[in-house]
Protein backbone atom coordinates (compact mmCIF):
# COMPACT_ATOMS: atom_id res chain seq x y z
CA UNK A 1 0.00 0.00 0.00
CA UNK A 2 2.87 2.37 0.79
CA UNK A 3 4.28 1.72 -2.67
CA UNK A 4 0.98 2.78 -4.20
CA UNK A 5 0.95 6.12 -2.38
CA UNK A 6 4.60 6.79 -3.20
CA UNK A 7 3.91 6.00 -6.86
CA UNK A 8 0.81 8.22 -6.85
CA UNK A 9 2.71 11.10 -5.20
CA UNK A 10 5.61 10.69 -7.64
CA UNK A 11 3.16 10.68 -10.57
CA UNK A 12 1.47 13.88 -9.38
CA UNK A 13 4.82 15.63 -8.94
CA UNK A 14 6.09 14.47 -12.34
CA UNK A 15 2.80 15.49 -13.99
CA UNK A 16 2.89 18.97 -12.46
CA UNK A 17 6.53 19.44 -13.43
CA UNK A 18 5.87 18.22 -16.99
CA UNK A 19 2.86 20.49 -17.38
CA UNK A 20 4.79 23.50 -16.08
CA UNK A 21 7.65 22.76 -18.47
CA UNK A 22 5.23 22.28 -21.39
CA UNK A 23 3.57 25.65 -20.90
CA UNK A 24 6.77 27.55 -20.04
CA UNK A 25 8.59 26.26 -23.12
CA UNK A 26 5.93 27.59 -25.49
CA UNK A 27 4.22 24.31 -26.27
CA UNK A 28 1.03 25.56 -24.69
CA UNK A 29 0.89 28.58 -26.99
CA UNK A 30 -0.46 26.43 -29.80
CA UNK A 31 -3.18 25.01 -27.57
CA UNK A 32 -4.20 28.46 -26.41
CA UNK A 33 -4.05 30.12 -29.86
CA UNK A 34 -6.12 27.33 -31.44
CA UNK A 35 -8.91 27.81 -28.91
CA UNK A 36 -12.20 28.98 -30.46
CA UNK A 37 -12.63 31.59 -27.75
CA UNK A 38 -9.19 33.06 -28.49
CA UNK A 39 -9.89 33.05 -32.24
CA UNK A 40 -13.20 34.90 -31.69
CA UNK A 41 -11.48 37.40 -29.43
CA UNK A 42 -8.74 38.03 -32.01
CA UNK A 43 -11.37 38.56 -34.73
CA UNK A 44 -13.28 40.96 -32.48
CA UNK A 45 -10.06 42.83 -31.78
CA UNK A 46 -9.33 43.19 -35.51
CA UNK A 47 -12.86 44.45 -36.15
CA UNK A 48 -12.66 46.94 -33.28
CA UNK A 49 -9.29 48.18 -34.56
CA UNK A 50 -10.78 48.76 -38.01
CA UNK A 51 -13.75 50.57 -36.48
CA UNK A 52 -11.38 52.73 -34.45
CA UNK A 53 -9.40 53.66 -37.56
CA UNK A 54 -12.60 54.54 -39.43
CA UNK A 55 -13.83 56.67 -36.53
CA UNK A 56 -10.47 58.42 -36.30
CA UNK A 57 -10.65 59.25 -40.01
CA UNK A 58 -14.23 60.52 -39.66
CA UNK A 59 -13.18 62.62 -36.68
CA UNK A 60 -10.32 64.17 -38.64
CA UNK A 61 -12.63 64.92 -41.58
CA UNK A 62 -15.25 66.42 -39.30
CA UNK A 63 -12.65 68.51 -37.50
CA UNK A 64 -11.33 69.82 -40.81
CA UNK A 65 -14.86 70.69 -41.96
CA UNK A 66 -15.66 72.46 -38.70
CA UNK A 67 -12.42 74.45 -38.85
CA UNK A 68 -13.24 75.47 -42.42
CA UNK A 69 -16.76 76.54 -41.41
CA UNK A 70 -15.43 78.50 -38.45
CA UNK A 71 -12.87 80.24 -40.64
CA UNK A 72 -15.57 81.17 -43.15
CA UNK A 73 -17.87 82.46 -40.40
CA UNK A 74 -15.08 84.49 -38.82
CA UNK A 75 -14.12 85.96 -42.18
CA UNK A 76 -17.74 86.92 -42.81
CA UNK A 77 -17.98 88.37 -39.32
CA UNK A 78 -14.80 90.41 -39.79
CA UNK A 79 -16.16 91.71 -43.10
CA UNK A 80 -19.44 92.71 -41.43
CA UNK A 81 -17.58 94.47 -38.62
CA UNK A 82 -15.42 96.36 -41.11
CA UNK A 83 -18.53 97.34 -43.06
CA UNK A 84 -20.21 98.57 -39.87
CA UNK A 85 -17.07 100.46 -38.83
CA UNK A 86 -16.86 102.12 -42.25
CA UNK A 87 -20.53 103.03 -42.06
CA UNK A 88 -20.01 104.30 -38.51
CA UNK A 89 -17.06 106.47 -39.52
CA UNK A 90 -19.14 108.08 -42.25
CA UNK A 91 -21.97 108.93 -39.85
CA UNK A 92 -19.75 109.65 -36.83
CA UNK A 93 -19.15 113.35 -37.58
CA UNK A 94 -22.90 113.96 -37.71
CA UNK A 95 -23.39 112.05 -34.48
CA UNK A 96 -20.50 113.90 -32.88
CA UNK A 97 -22.05 117.26 -33.76
CA UNK A 98 -25.35 116.22 -32.23
CA UNK A 99 -23.66 115.05 -29.08
CA UNK A 100 -21.65 118.26 -28.94
CA UNK A 101 -24.77 120.35 -29.35
CA UNK A 102 -26.54 118.31 -26.72
CA UNK A 103 -23.69 118.97 -24.26
CA UNK A 104 -23.74 122.68 -25.06
CA UNK A 105 -27.49 122.87 -24.55
CA UNK A 106 -27.24 120.95 -21.32
CA UNK A 107 -24.50 123.21 -19.95
CA UNK A 108 -26.53 126.38 -20.59
CA UNK A 109 -29.34 125.35 -18.31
Amino acid sequence: MLRFFIGLLLGVIMGAAGTAYFFSSGGGDHLISASPRVLRTEEDLRRVSQDQEQLAKKLEDTTARIEKMIDEKLTDFEHRIQTLENAGHKTAPEGTREEGQGDAVGSQS
